[in-house]
């Protein structure tokens, strides 16, 4: 009996060994595509190395991410902790709006997941904080601002309050990216970085709500846009992208003189 016991223990832990065997070769087989694929499609600008060194990447401002030791902006997961696969995912489907960085939507799913794996495989911290890449709960954006206009600007009100306390020496008085302290800034590499230009219909990440609410809340790592989860209530981030919102509608001419906040 003990020896069929022992008989069915080895076997079954052999059965799971093979298992994670196969899972790994399958891994590294999609990290030998993904690296294929990145050399032919990512290594002009990112560099053969990954290192943002590409022959392309002097021409280009801002310049191409650094694979292997840079920081990461985009990223649903906690300030401070690396993206995970839909994050990589995200930004090879959407591009980097603004940027030199495309979309590579027309790339087969399996293409770019193969990309994203070869990616993380390039750094070994990608799988020590594996644990703590979960997204976080964005929330939907409250209908009550972003179904009528009454509750929009009522929102944008509150929200200005919130711009100046936080936001307004980097984004400046208008939210154009000019503030006092916008031409002083600089990346995680030292390179000048400018704050966003709040007046256009996007931000990099994205152009919905929950993109800039996100950004709000997380800040951009490697940037000197903190997140701001600490010293703003879900509430009043959500009004600080109601005044962004206001900011643009007044760029686009949607608001005029009467609907003014300030």
């Amino acid at each position: 009996m003990k020896t069929l016991i022992f008989l069915i223990s080895f076997l079954n832990t052999l059965a799971l060994a093979e298992s994670s065997m196969i899972q790994a070769m399958k891994e590294q087989q999609l990290i030998e595509t993904g690296h294929q694929a990145f050399l032919n499609r990512c290594s002009g600008c990112h560099g053969q190395a990954a290192d943002g060194n590409g022959p392309a990447s002097v021409m280009l401002n801002p310049k191409p991410r650094n694979l292997v030791s840079g920081s990461f902006k985009f990223h649903s997961t906690s300030s401070g902790v690396l993206p995970n696969v839909e994050d990589l995912m995200k930004t090879l489907n959407q591009g980097v709006i603004g940027t030199s960085m495309p979309s590579f939507r027309e790339v087969s799913e399996q293409e770019r997941l193969a990309i994203v794996m070869y990616v993380r495989s390039l750094r070994p911290d990608f799988k020590e904080t594996l644990a703590d890449q979960i997204p976080l709960n964005i929330p939907r954006p409250p209908k009550d601002i972003f179904s009528n206009k009454t509750g929009l600007l009522g929102a944008a009100k509150k929200g200005r309050a919130h711009y100046v306390k936080a936001c307004i020496l980097c984004h400046g008085e208008k939210g154009m990216g000019n503030g006092p302290s916008a031409a002083e800034l600089t990346d995680a590499d030292n390179q000048p970085i400018k704050p966003a230009n709040l007046r256009l219909p996007y931000i990099k990440s994205g152009k919905t709500p929950q993109d800039l609410f996100k950004a709000i809340t997380v800040g951009l790592d490697g940037s000197p846009m903190p997140g701001f989860e600490t010293l703003f209530s879900e509430a009043q981030r959500w009004e600080l992208v109601a005044y962004v919102y206001y900011l643009r509608g007044v760029e686009a001419g949607i608001y005029n003189e009467g609907d003014k906040i300030e």
